[in-house]
């Protein structure tokens, strides 16, 4: 969304009790950015929004608001009058037609969009890429003015609105639903039982694809899923297939030590399309004929992405990772330090230093790799074979790890979900990972 100002209209006239004078005038134009504040503060609390085919809407929750390229608001929540409960994104605009001239109409990235707001109106829909159509609702209400809404644009007067989320996540889900806690214990408890279910889901999706594709391309895939982060998931998965670990390994062991590591990593980064030929070693090891073809770039999200989290330095951690564990192999190798039971050693083993500047794998995301992927693997590879450290011993390393770093959406939902004076209740990753359980049945991802 451009933060847009389409007439003369000040940012410092955007503050509290304006929406009066702006209702009055609602010909004139305001900033895209007071548009999306109004959105987030005020949406759950209208009672007349209408679609422009004349269908009540009810805000249960407005969003997540959008961080990187795509839609202005992440996985709201609407009641719509004759469908029932939608979820999805938002896009608001001042005008309807700003979507065509931003070019969300050609942008894949806009296909998740199940409501269009604007403040001028022109249809009652506005076609997506996919080529659904989302439905458009005039925003004018949202100008309205009130003492309750008495809100600015500044960071240090925001006001957490607390939606009743709990009384969706009531609603059975495998015939299991949560309910709103009454104390901050049970809060913990409700996390704790949240989490764990994120954990088997992850255990049993892992349990598949060892059956497919067997133990180490299993793991290998889970580890080269989790270093993509959110915005190159896909591409690292893809990596993954074209580069599989059996001929990777093969490969590598017949090399000499000192000659592996710069050798996967070579393959790795040819086959990524990411590494210019100046990149790669000069006369190395020839690929393994079962690796490739190469990627294309475009593939690759590298839009706004920080230096530090580039996929190349990941890549380069993954290649550190299988050298690692080359010998023993990568799933008995991460196995044994699973059966000393220590988050500590289990998060070293994942992580990998830079000689200089920041790590190819830090220990926030090494944390995150153990949580995500390498404890439910083991959780898994017990199911599959009885082999391996065992389920109990995994499940009881992951209620021993601390929290892992925070993010938008530990953060959005536990605002959300939790008094302010229950926060402390997040103190550890199984809670952390519960709240993003909780997050994907309000999304329907379950």
């Amino acid at each position: 969304m451009a933060d847009e100002t389409v007439t003369l209209y000040s940012v410092a006239e955007a503050m509290p009790r304006v929406y009066g004078r702006v209702s009055e005038r609602k010909g004139r134009h305001i900033p895209e950015r007071l548009l999306a504040k109004l959105w987030k503060d005020k949406a759950a609390r209208q009672t007349n929004l209408r679609t422009q085919a004349g269908k009540r809407v009810r805000v249960v929750y407005p969003g997540r608001p959008g961080t990187s390229a795509g839609p202005d608001f992440k996985d709201a929540l609407l009641e719509v009058e004759g469908q029932g409960l939608v979820r999805g994104d938002v896009e608001l605009h001042i005008r309807q037609r700003d979507w065509d001239h931003h070019g969300h109409g050609g942008d894949p990235n806009y296909n998740g969009v199940v409501f269009h707001g604007a403040l001028q109106v022109d249809s009652e829909a506005t076609p997506l890429l996919s080529g659904v159509q989302a439905p458009v609702v005039d925003l004018s209400a949202l100008l309205d003015e009130g003492p309750e809404h008495d809100i600015s644009l500044g960071p240090s007067h925001e006001k957490s609105q607390q939606l009743d989320l709990w009384r969706f996540l009531g609603r059975a889900f495998d015939g299991k639903g949560f309910s709103k806690p009454a104390s901050m214990h049970e809060a913990g408890e409700a996390l704790d039982r949240a989490g764990d279910l994120r954990f088997r889901h992850k255990a049993r999706w892992l349990l598949e694809c060892i059956r497919i594709d067997g133990l180490n391309q299993a793991l290998y895939q889970a580890l080269m899923e989790g270093l993509g982060y959110s915005s190159n998931r896909r591409p690292f998965i893809e990596l993954a297939s074209r580069a599989p670990y059996q001929p990777l390994a093969a490969s590598a062991i017949q090399l000499r030590p000192d000659e592996r590591l710069e050798a996967i990593r070579d393959w790795l980064g040819a086959c990524s399309g990411l590494f210019e030929p100046e990149r790669l070693s000069p006369g190395g090891p020839a690929a393994p004929k079962k690796i490739g073809p190469a990627m294309n770039q475009p593939e690759w999200r590298l839009f706004r992405v920080r230096p530090a989290n580039h996929p190349r330095r990941r890549i380069m951690g993954a290649a550190s990772i299988l050298d690692r564990f080359l010998e023993r192999g990568l799933a008995v190798g991460l196995g044994d330090i699973v059966e000393q039971r220590s988050p500590a050693k289990l998060t070293e083993a994942l992580t990998v230093p830079a000689l200089t500047g920041p790590a190819f794998v830090g220990a926030g995301r090494a944390k995150d790799l153990a949580v995500n992927a390498v404890l439910p693997f083991m959780h898994a590879w017990a199911e599959f074979d009885r082999q391996g450290p065992g389920q109990e011993t995994a499940l009881g390393l992951y209620h021993q790890y601390p929290r892992l770093g925070d993010n938008e959406l530990f953060r959005e939902m536990r605002e959300q979900l939790l008094p302010v004076a229950w926060h402390q209740a997040v103190n550890n990753a199984r809670r952390q990972q519960g709240l993003l359980h909780l997050s994907a049945l309000l999304k329907g991802s379950y």
